[in-house]
């Protein structure tokens, strides 16, 4: 349900209830009614009064349950502080400061008898909190503070890290998974994406300078360790399932496939064909069975032109990603190739045991697919009936967004045997499925995570 729909859910809620305890003047402002409401799970008593035909609500019974502290001055009005922003409003006015900028209100706010009540729709937009009303007429507000999340991984079946970008680099946070309370786990303007450990202890990332660290998420300071001073760029981590060492792609063109040794900071090479972009690497549960793409550049077939120009001719034949499979049990292994098809592939992960990759097999004018490819080459459609709008691979599972129409349908599919069973039908704009071994599902709806449990959504990024 959009935000609009829960205003308007929420001012309806708030009449209906107001004139069954006293009558609707149009013309002049009625005795305070009470009635309550859930405020973060609690249940609040709040006035409120008719005016001049409108429902308006107590600003200060709702604005200190939600968490607001008030400052009164006869003259300015009032202000509440909320959330780290100062919202000002004045009496009988329809405007209101946010931090300085005037903002229009739908309602005057009406002072009766030295308090000041404002309509249900300014209070949910000023403040910022999500109002709903459950079937049986019950009103919710939450207003628990919450952040933006660029990213999302899962860290334990309780918590999930978030990252968010800023002008000046990345903040990444912890946040609970049931209630969206978060902790800063590391702000930096030259750190990669956090890439967390199996066990959810541990979380690695690189620097510009090629160095890899590991933060301590048990830790109360979160300390930080450089485990490799390493210079080369290493556009990939991967933990091995144990924990003790990262895989990693090495090089501006991610030729090299490299193992480091989290305890000793060693690096072995666990593969090195020449053969440059490589992406999307997957390493099997035992660390012997490694997936990924490679996607050969484009010709450039004018090289009498500069290549910035608009017109340089450029031959994208071949160019499709495929998926290869290398295993480094094997003495003298070489690579497979394993698809050599011109749909484009977006890579959504391999096995745990190494059997099997998968992909969303895109081509122009078909339904987009869900599809696996075994190490022996062997290709099936997982999903191959509906539009496969994204995925991602969770231990023995894999957890799939498919167009429904006007909703989008979640789905987990079992990796030995593709079994699907749906998960149920999802509104809004479906974007990501997140999930984990023995953690929730969680998914990003019009820019917000949302997680799967307890038979609904539970929304924890704003």
């Amino acid at each position: 349900m959009k935000k609009t729909l829960l205003i308007s859910a929420l001012a309806a809620a708030i009449s209906t209830s107001v004139i069954g305890v006293a009558s609707a003047a149009t013309t002049q402002v009625t005795a305070p009614a009470s009635f309550n409401v859930m405020v973060n799970d609690a249940s609040i008593t709040i006035r409120s009064i008719q005016s001049n035909g409108a429902t308006l609500v107590s600003l200060r019974d709702l604005g200190s349950a939600t968490g607001a502290l008030f400052v009164v001055n006869v003259k300015a009005g009032v202000t509440a502080y909320f959330q780290g922003h100062a919202i000002e409003l004045h009496a009988d006015s329809k405007a209101a400061t946010v931090d300085g900028q005037p903002v229009e209100l739908e309602q005057a706010v009406a002072n009766v008898n030295g308090s000041y009540y404002i309509s249900a729709a300014d209070f949910v937009g000023l403040f910022s909190v999500d109002a709903e009303q459950d079937d049986a007429g019950q009103i919710w507000i939450d207003s628990v503070q919450r952040i933006h999340a660029d990213s999302i991984a899962w860290i334990n079946a309780n918590q999930l890290l978030a990252s968010s970008l800023t002008e000046e680099g990345r903040i990444d946070y912890i946040v609970d998974a049931k209630t969206g309370a978060f902790k800063q786990v590391l702000s930096s303007d030259t750190a990669s994406e956090l890439t967390v450990s199996p066990d959810g202890t541990k979380a690695a990332y690189t620097n510009e300078d090629g160095s890899v660290n590991v933060i301590d998420l048990t830790s109360p300071t979160f300390a930080s360790k450089q485990v490799s001073a390493d210079s080369n760029i290493k556009p990939e981590l991967v933990w091995s399932a144990d924990g003790s060492a990262i895989y990693f792609l090495q090089g501006d063109k991610g030729t090299v496939i490299q193992k480091l040794n989290v305890a000793d900071g060693t690096i072995a090479k666990v593969l090195d064909d020449k053969v440059d972009y490589k992406a999307n690497l997957s390493v099997s549960k035992d660390g012997t069975k490694f997936y990924y793409t490679v996607t050969k550049p484009g010709a450039v077939t004018a090289p009498d032109k500069p290549v910035d120009q608009d017109d340089v001719a450029i031959d994208n034949t071949g160019t499709e990603p495929q998926v290869y499979f290398f295993d480094a049990s094997v003495k003298d292994a070489a690579p497979v190739k394993l698809t050599t098809s011109t749909d484009d592939k977006i890579f959504v992960g391999a096995a745990e045991d190494g059997s099997k990759a998968f992909f969303v097999s895109i081509t122009d004018g078909q339904p987009s697919s869900l599809v696996s490819v075994a190490k022996d080459k062997t290709v099936a459609k997982v999903i191959g009936d509906k539009d496969v709008l994204a995925a991602t691979v969770a231990g023995d599972k894999i957890y799939a967004l498919t167009d429904a129409g006007d909703k989008t349908t979640l789905s987990s599919v079992d990796a030995a045997t593709g079994a699907v069973s749906a998960i149920g039908n999802l509104e809004g704009n479906v974007t990501e499925v997140v999930a984990a071994p023995n953690a929730p599902v969680a998914v990003i709806v019009d820019d917000q995570t949302f997680v799967v449990q307890d038979g609904g959504l539970t929304r924890i990024t704003k």
